[in-house]
């Protein structure tokens, strides 16, 4: 069985972390470790901090750059400058999509096609702009994060707390995926947190909407993680732990924003909480068996709804 990442939203917690009301130099120096290319040179793609900013967040199992990997999270997040406000669309692995050059397939294959060389997180924007009927351009950022970092940064972060509704267990045929957890409130390692966002194996799987409308599945369980650690990252025990939690994420995370960029915004965001994050579920999807692979198909034209009033460049988000 393939191996799938399955964490939440690093990079939104290397901006709510980074600064947690105390900007320490130390930790600025250490997160200096982000490689923003593959050779390790810096290329600035200009940032304006007066209008909303797009940033693509992908999880992989990828160990360097050019190995083929899948990317089994993917979320976009929009940080409002203004008003302080960050908001998070979650899109499941399986969504049926069409990428450039290949036809329609799943969103994640978009990061694996011809391996590195020609997926990566580049042409994953372009899937996710067409997707949400944005423009070309409206998505300039990412963050690539791999499963070995995400547990890392979890454990220079003291672990997690989660309260956990059902009991988790998969073991797989070939032993590299082992999960084993119990319901109730639970203090997380890296490797338990892990193992959280990674578990797919009961009746909603990666995403599943319920008759009431409620929604369920492990986007939601990574989405909830994303807000345990917001919670988490104010408390004072966690900025003694800043320059510890900077060398992890300097190691975890490959992206393109700057360390001068990703300052700035932490500086902005410092005292944000979960009041000030706007998760939007993912609605309308359906499962469809289509050429021997099941897919979730989505409402696209909602997804082009969504695109325009949370993550368009034209004002509209936040305004």
């Amino acid at each position: 069985m393939k191996k799938f990442l399955k964490m939440a939203g690093v990079w939104l917690i290397v901006i709510c972390v980074v600064v947690a009301g105390v900007y320490i130099l130390n930790t600025v120096r250490s997160i200096g470790n982000i490689n923003t290319n593959p050779d390790g040179t810096a290329v600035e793609i200009p940032m304006d901090l007066t209008k909303n900013i797009n940033i693509l967040v992908l999880g992989t199992d990828q160990r360097d750059q050019e190995e083929a990997a899948r990317s089994d999270v993917i979320m976009v997040v929009n940080i409002n400058p203004k008003t302080k406000k960050v908001s998070l669309f979650s899109i499941p692995r399986d969504t049926r999509v069409f990428i450039p050059g290949h036809g329609y397939e799943k969103i994640n294959s978009a990061y694996n096609f011809l391996y590195i060389k020609d997926g990566g997180p580049e042409l994953t924007i372009k899937v996710v702009e067409n997707l949400l009927g944005l423009s070309e351009g409206d998505i300039p950022y990412f963050a690539v994060v791999n499963f070995d970092g995400f547990k890392k940064v979890i454990d220079a972060l003291g672990g997690v707390d989660i309260s956990v509704e059902e009991s988790m267990h998969y073991h797989s045929i070939r032993g590299d995926v082992i999960i084993d957890i119990e319901p109730g409130l639970q203090h997380f390692d890296g490797e338990k947190a892990l193992e959280y966002a990674r578990f797919r194996h009961d009746q909603y799987g990666d995403y599943r909407e319920s008759e009431d409308g409620s929604l369920h599945g492990r986007v939601i369980r990574q989405q909830e993680l994303v807000q345990a650690l917001i919670e988490q990252s104010k408390s004072w025990n966690t900025i003694w732990r800043l320059p510890t939690i900077a060398d992890a994420v300097g190691e975890a995370v490959y992206t393109n924003v700057t360390i001068s960029q990703i300052t700035k915004i932490a500086l902005i965001f410092k005292n944000i909480s979960n009041d000030d994050l706007n998760i939007i579920p993912f609605t309308g999807g359906i499962d469809e068996f289509i050429e021997k692979q099941w897919y979730i198909v989505p409402d696209y034209d909602k997804l082009k709804e969504i695109g325009s009033e949370y993550f368009s460049t034209n004002g509209q988000n936040g305004e």
